[in-house]
């Protein structure tokens, strides 16, 4: 793989267009098109700040043989994940369940404007709806380079996968405390608050279930995003019970 398929392969798993790629070096669009086809190279200052941008060493971007390495696939048919695989991963699922999170937060989150009768209040309502979709849109129309880790065998080198255990392990219960957090909210938000206050005290019901509406919101943001980091976590993580992939 040459110089210019790599910095290409590393900039879709991060989800970055060409442009953004170039805002973030101080260059043009054309200019990294141009690494992309192989018709010429960036500055030694600008290949330091790709590594750092996807986490990646200088001889991992400018030595094929060591790539080739780290790519190959095993005799059992399975994808070999390499450390800067397995992190773009990661980051990419973040960026996704981001959106969806959002999403979804804002689809129940805006309901607290509809017991409003203010023309302004059906504006908002009806934008963060827009808004909503526009999110879903993007991580729909979104590639992903990283389909095939569903669907497939894993397999990492011993440390690699050390590493994910750890991380995955440090983070599972802050993780799994946040989505209590989050299905205690929703619970809040649809069940208790409708409660609280009785139908004929009009405006302060109204802001009650308002209220219970963004805590709602908040709440599905918190179980979307973290129940879909454990996921992929455990994608990596429990792949050998899955698959029986290998460690190498």
């Amino acid at each position: 793989m040459t110089f210019g398929e790599k910095i290409q392969k590393l900039r879709k798993e991060n989800g970055l267009s060409q442009e953004e790629l170039a805002c973030q070096l101080g260059v043009s669009r054309q200019a990294v098109s141009k690494w992309e086809c192989d018709n010429g190279y960036p500055e030694t200052e600008k290949i330091v700040r790709m590594g750092k941008l996807f986490h990646v060493s200088m001889d991992y971007l400018l030595n094929e043989e060591d790539l080739q390495r780290q790519e190959i696939n095993h005799d059992d048919g399975g994808i070999h994940v390499s450390r800067e695989m397995a992190e773009g991963f990661l980051e990419y699922q973040k960026r996704r369940l981001w959106k969806i999170g959002i999403a979804v937060g804002l689809f129940v989150g805006s309901l607290s404007l509809s017991f409003w009768d203010a023309e302004i209040s059906m504006i908002l309502f009806m934008a963060l709806i827009i808004l909503g979709i526009v999110l879903l849109f993007s991580v729909k129309m979104a590639d992903n380079p990283y389909r095939r880790l569903w669907t497939e065998r894993l397999s990492f080198d011993k440390n690699v996968k050390s590493e994910l255990s750890s991380a995955y392990a440090g983070k599972k219960k802050s993780a799994q405390m946040l989505n209590l957090i989050g299905i205690a909210l929703i619970a809040i938000g649809f069940l208790l608050c409708p409660l609280l206050v009785s139908v004929e005290m009009d405006v302060l019901d109204n802001i009650v279930l308002a209220c219970g509406m963004v805590m709602a919101g908040i709440g599905l943001f918190l179980c979307v995003y973290m129940s879909g980091m454990i996921r992929a976590y455990r994608l990596l993580i429990m792949n050998e019970e899955r698959h029986g992939s290998s460690v190498v």
